[in-house]
């Protein structure tokens, strides 16, 4: 068997239908005149507490405000280091790299492996206030090791091998580092991983829900080049925006959060309580009340409001907002409002400690990304439409990001390397670019063909008295199906004008769909009532159930999509703002078409297939289709791998050691019986673990599968493999040899022999 990682070499060359030069988001460094090599360090910085005990520097929590102040702190300590210690690292302190973590790089050798690790130690009344209020206390000293790891040539790389086993991110690395020093000097940005914005300003735009937006990019080192040999490093740039929440009284983002709603519906509506609370989950907040302030993180809200929530103090019980006046002498202005948790680790039992604050004593500290999870309907909606660029605003967006991430010539860093920018007037890097023939579409009854200038027309919908599109595999129609509509989320009347449309263009594309068995209306939506009503509706043949609610990410699709895979019924949800555009006079029919399409789907239908143009064939000069007997030819089986991890977990669990609860999910889609016909898994593993478990067992089922539904009754031939969910450094692990070794294992029982001769990935 032959085993290639890389993309095979082309053996027939085919006309193409343009060529043109393209423009793209990257700036060539040119490496021509760099110096021939760098010297890699692990550098670690630790604090000496009272106790002579040693703490970890550049560990810490990992929200967005943690990681922003380490990154100052960090770098504060560094620069200190360099200053200190000129008899070992000079006074020109551009020629040494540091990414505020542990790597750390020289132009020149500091010394060799052989001496082993060295130990540098710094005062701690040397450093800035900011730095040291951050230490605190308890921190009386500084240590700073270093130790030799590695030499990188910065002309050599094999970082685009074509042996993905072979390849190594060392030089790729160090010029991301290398890239984002000015940065991290000036302190002008927040830096997560690759990603960078700007520090909050007044120049944030506002959005709803107390969230600002925030201008930045996410930068990237990319080897580019028509081959392995040709390949030079581009700095890829994508200006992006990213919702941030707004710096403020936490009273003030509670109130945006209620809508305006009197304070007391904190208390009376526990749906609003929860949705609030979950906003503010994990949200970093400072004190104000206090003589020397505090960050923390919220855990949670209480039921209880602060002039009723009763805390133990000095042996008798007392209630928050009075406590505040014995404490503090401060009167609470909102004091029927919940309180918010703090919730932290400490002593020898490791017991979990509530605190409790009052709202109006904390503020919102800016700099905190909102993450999936608390991005609200009118979030998104703010979001696109405030990130979308035309093309030629998003090449001068992209240049402004790279000139205040000074990524130029005069960038003093790269100067010491004697690395320069290429095209470095307001022009990113150009290429050629290839416009290849698109494919014709091809359903049951009919072919689309791509017009003269390459357009294709996706659209089903086709002019009035000419005959409809069918699918090229119209789904099985289900015996019985049904109609759920939650909490009122259509008047009947258009309820059911809905439903008849939507009958109507299924038949239409050739699902010979019946009308529903019946349509109910439900305002109940707790999981047991859902797995008893779907339960019932299974016993009676029902196979397909299309629910209604009113707003787009209700909370009972997550309850349904559960109930689908415990009674085995297959569920479609559409919200009511769909339902209406779909009987309007405006787009009725498009909106139509996509719900029929995505139901052919589910119900195991083909909406379409692929073959080659007549443009390709005649300006080829061919005669036989050479997707259908190439490309795609029933021999080829074609799989997909993807990986989803869990959210970090919130500081408490952290602190208190509990394990990640929610699984990485494993998804797999392949091939079976023709290329357009694909069937799908999924599993969950261990949380966090980057190497697929049960894989091999998964693709046996799956090759299995192919046999068994392909026309010839053998096992492929060729294995197209593409990839999503893990960096180009987890790709060796994420399961290639797996598949070769089920595939060949299947082969040893099967009466016949079949060549699989390349296994190709993407």
């Amino acid at each position: 068997m032959q085993y290639i990682l890389a993309k095979p070499r082309q053996i027939n060359r085919y006309n193409h239908a343009n060529r043109f030069r393209v423009c793209v988001n990257g700036y060539e460094l040119d490496m021509s005149k760099a110096i021939e090599k760098v010297y890699k360090f692990e550098l670690k910085i630790y604090g000496i507490k009272s106790d002579a005990k040693e703490k970890e520097l550049h560990r810490g929590p990992k929200n967005d405000v943690a990681i922003a102040l380490r990154h100052r702190v960090l770098w504060s300590i560094y620069q200190q280091l360099l200053k200190n210690y000129e008899d070992i690292f000079g006074n020109d302190l551009k020629k040494y790299f540091y990414d505020c973590g542990i790597n750390f790089y020289s132009v020149n050798r500091l010394f060799d492996r052989s001496e082993g690790e060295k130990e540098f130690k710094i005062s701690v009344e040397l450093l800035p206030p900011e730095t040291r209020d951050f230490l605190s206390k308890r921190i009386t000293g500084l240590v700073v090791r270093l130790l030799p790891c590695e030499e990188i040539n910065l002309h050599q790389t094999t970082a685009v091998s074509a042996d993905l086993y072979a390849r190594e991110r060392s030089l790729q690395q160090f010029l991301e580092i290398a890239t984002s020093q000015m940065m991290l000097h000036e302190q002008s940005h927040l830096i997560f991983r690759n990603k960078a914005y700007d520090c909050p300003s007044d120049h944030d735009i506002g959005v709803s829900g107390g969230k600002v937006l925030t201008a930045g990019m996410e930068k990237n080192v990319r080897f580019v080049g028509n081959s392995w040999e040709q390949a030079v490093p581009v700095v890829q740039i994508d200006a992006r925006k990213a919702a941030f929440f707004k710096k403020q009284p936490l009273v003030e983002l509670v109130g945006t959060l209620c809508n305006r709603a009197h304070p007391k519906m904190l208390i009376e509506d526990a749906k609003l309580r929860a949705r609030v609370a979950r906003q503010l989950k994990d949200l970093v907040v400072r004190t104000t009340h206090l003589e020397t302030q505090r960050l923390f993180c919220i855990f949670g809200m209480t039921a209880a409001t602060a002039d009723r929530l009763v805390i133990p103090v000095n042996n008798q019980d007392t209630t928050v907002a009075s406590y505040m006046l014995y404490k503090y002498q401060r009167r609470l202005r909102y004091p029927g409002l919940p309180c918010i948790i703090e919730r932290h680790v400490g002593g020898k039992d490791k017991f979990p400690r509530n605190s409790f604050h009052p709202m109006e004593f904390l503020e919102v500290v800016g700099g905190q990304r909102v993450d999936t999870k608390k991005q609200t309907p009118e979030l998104v909606d703010d979001l696109i439409q405030n990130c979308r660029l035309l093309p030629m605003n998003l090449k001068n967006e992209n240049e402004r990001r790279r000139c205040r991430a000074q990524i130029t010539d005069e960038n003093p860093y790269l100067r010491s390397l004697g690395v320069s920018i290429i095209h470095v007037i307001s022009t990113p890097r150009a290429g050629n670019a290839i416009v290849q023939f698109p494919p014709a579409i091809v359903y049951k009854n009919s072919k689309v063909e791509p017009s003269p200038s390459g357009d294709l027309d996706w659209r089903l919908s086709v002019p009035r008295g000419m005959q409809n599109k069918i699918f090229f595999k119209p789904a099985t129609a289900p015996r019985r199906w049904v109609v759920f509509m939650f909490h009122n989320a259509s008047d009947q009347q258009s309820a059911d004008r809905f439903i008849a449309a939507f009958v109507n263009r299924s038949r239409d594309h050739g699902i010979q769909m019946p009308n529903p068995s019946r349509s109910e209306e439900y305002d109940r939506t707790d999981m047991d009532f859902l797995i008893e009503k779907i339960e019932f509706m299974r016993r009676n043949g029902v196979e397909y159930i299309l629910f209604i609610t009113r707003d787009r990410y209700d909370p009972v699709h997550d309850a349904m999509k559960l109930t689908e895979i415990k009674c085995g019924v297959v569920t479609q949800h559409i919200c009511s703002s769909t339902l209406f555009k779909a009987i309007s006079n405006r787009g009725a029919e498009m909106t139509l078409d996509n719900l029929v399409m995505k139901m052919n789907l589910k119900l195991g239908g083909i909406t379409h297939a692929l073959t080659s143009s007549s443009a390709f064939l005649s300006k080829n000069r061919l005669t036989n289709n050479v997707m259908d007997k190439e490309w795609l030819r029933h021999s080829r089986m074609f799989f997909g791998l993807d990986m989803s991890h869990a959210a970090p977990q919130s500081l408490y669990e952290r602190q208190a050691q509990v394990p990640p609860s929610e699984p990485t999910i494993v998804a797999m889609t392949f091939s079976c019986g023709e290329p357009f016909a694909m069937q799908g898994e999924y599993w969950m593993q261990e949380p966090r673990l980057h190497v697929v478990k049960f894989l091999k067992e998964h693709v046996e089922r799956a090759v299995r599968s192919f046999r068994n539904t392909s026309k010839a009754k053998c096992l492929p031939e060729h294995v197209v493999v593409f990839r999503s969910g893990v960096s180009e450094g987890e790709y060796a692990k994420v399961g290639v040899p797996k598949i070769i070794t089920a595939i060949l294992e299947i082969s040893c029982y099967v009466a016949y022999e079949q060549s699989i001769n390349k296994i190709l990935e993407n």
